[in-house]
């Protein structure tokens, strides 16, 4: 039997049921698989609206009742309870800020309504607290699945017990579940269509029908089966206005063979089985859309490009920068071969890398300026490891104004403390000055008072380097001043790199 066939079935008992029950249909109790359990919401007026604009079904007039949005305790006693919205998770709806103690015993009525003032589904709610006065309450959603999906209840207070849980939602009545005689235009073939219930697959989405669906003839086989023609054993359909068949464009479940009774879960066997299938549906449409995006990309042209890689260390044979390139053309093609290629190219371009010289490149010294000035210090203690005082030599360029008297006049009264951290500055055009200190911050104290002479800002251009040494010999303490030779300090100088040196006396 084809899915058509069943298709056609559903369809004609569908628009009967909604011809003959339709009002007493809303607000019957539907099967949601919402939660990944099965429970029960309210049948709809929108999923019974669908269901006929699916099947095409002639215009009927569905004005039943709104159903009532109960859930959790309706009525409790002692002292009383909060009332609680369980749309969303528990939301405290009435606040104690409005509500003496939250003390709230009954919930008398929570239907929702279209209003007519605003155009917006409401449930008003009315409760009944401790003193005895009852209050409304409303809450407006802009579709009637938004306000269907609230549901309203009473979360007992400490010393409080739950006196009366929700009304249950009734069954569906009996002119819907009666078996329902149909015969095929196109086969010929006479079935009975019976009304199982309705399932929401998912919340907030359509309850659509679930038929067992059999052949109308008693012809069995000799094994007790139905075979042939127009038979063939009972069969459960789920569709309509979202479900299966041709009305659900295959995000259904298929048809599936019925067994009658329940579950060791109380739970009827068909539905146990739908749900397993509209599981294995569900993943079936992702692993196929996960398909199709794969072909899709398969068949899409890639646009064509060109990788490009430049040099940034070559030089001409006079020593100025050039720019050298590698340039890989990559052809407009479809996949996987604009992905081929590009991977290709990356072999060119790593030999490229490769023959090209390397990063780091190499910092362009800066030039050296301006005359050297020695300054020789020593300590004013002899050395821990002598009789004799600790010596050490100082060395930058100046590029100052001053002359060799007025040089040594600037660091006449200078002293440092010696010790084991070396700080030194380089990349500036003063040379590369540096000096053993107790510490880095000493150290750079000696450098910026030389900068200072020199005409050099040290934190401005160049860079400090921090280091130190693991031989006693280095770094042994002391507090450093100018030597003096003959009671003049010893400060020499020169010219050019060709002079001869200068100093304050003759030593």
């Amino acid at each position: 039997m084809t899915n058509e066939v069943l298709d056609r079935a559903a369809g004609y008992a569908t628009c009967q049921i909604l011809t003959s029950a339709g009002s007493s249909l809303v607000g019957v109790g539907s099967y949601t698989l919402a939660t990944g359990g099965v429970g029960f919401v309210p049948l709809a007026l929108g999923s019974l609206s669908l269901l006929g604009a699916g099947f095409a079904c002639q215009s009927t007039n569905v004005d039943g009742t709104p159903p009532s949005s109960q859930e959790g305790c309706q009525k409790v006693n002692g002292t009383g309870a909060i009332a609680v919205d369980e749309g969303g998770g528990l939301q405290v709806v009435f606040p104690t800020s409005n509500i003496p103690g939250s003390n709230a015993v009954e919930i008398t009525n929570s239907s929702p309504f279209l209003s007519a003032a605003t155009g917006r589904w409401t449930i008003q709610v009315s409760w009944i607290w401790t003193g005895g006065t009852e209050q409304f309450v409303g809450n407006d959603y802009d579709t009637e699945a938004e306000a269907r999906s609230v549901r309203w209840g009473l979360l007992p207070n400490p010393g409080s017990t739950c006196e009366r849980g929700p009304d249950p939602l009734p069954p569906l009545p009996p002119e819907a579940t009666d078996p329902i005689t149909y015969t095929d235009p196109v086969t010929n073939c006479t079935y009975n269509v019976e009304l199982l219930g309705f399932v929401q697959a998912f919340s907030g989405g359509t309850q659509d029908p679930v038929y067992v669906i059999e052949s109308a003839s008693d012809l069995l086989s000799s094994s007790g089966g139905i075979v042939g023609g127009c038979n063939f054993s009972p069969t459960v359909y789920y569709g309509g206005s979202g479900g299966g068949g041709d009305f659900g464009d295959g995000g259904g479940a298929p048809p599936f063979s019925y067994a009658p009774g329940d579950g060791p879960n109380g739970v009827p066997n068909w539905l146990d089985t739908l749900a397993a299938a509209l599981a294995g549906a569900a993943g079936a449409i992702g692993v196929g859309l996960v398909k199709d995006a794969i072909e899709t990309l398969l068949e899409q042209p890639y646009a064509g490009t060109i990788y490009r890689m430049v040099s940034v260390c070559e030089k001409d044979s006079s020593g100025e920068p050039i720019s050298e390139a590698v340039e890989v053309p990559i052809a407009p093609l479809k996949a996987p071969d604009a992905q081929l290629a590009r991977l290709d190219a990356i072999v060119e371009l790593l030999q490229a890398a490769k023959n090209f010289k390397q990063p780091v490149c190499p910092p362009d010294r800066p030039a050296l300026l301006g005359d050297w000035v020695t300054v020789r210090f020593e300590s004013i203690e002899n050395s821990p490891q002598g009789t004799r005082p600790l010596r050490k030599l100082f060395r930058y360029r100046s590029q100052s104004a001053l002359d060799l008297g007025q040089i040594a006049a600037y660091w006449e009264n200078f002293t440092w403390n010696a010790g084991p951290v070396c700080v030194q500055h380089k990349n500036a055009s003063w040379g590369t000055p540096q000096c053993w200190a107790a510490n880095v911050d000493e150290g750079k104290r000696v450098i910026r008072f030389a900068g200072l002479e020199a005409g050099i800002d040290p934190d401005a251009v160049g860079e400090w380097v921090i280091s130190g040494s693991s031989d006693p010999r280095f770094g042994m303490p002391g507090t450093m001043q100018v030597a003096k030779v003959e009671g003049l300090e010893w400060i020499t100088s020169r010219q050019g790199p060709s002079g001869l040196p200068l100093l304050t006396v003759d030593p």
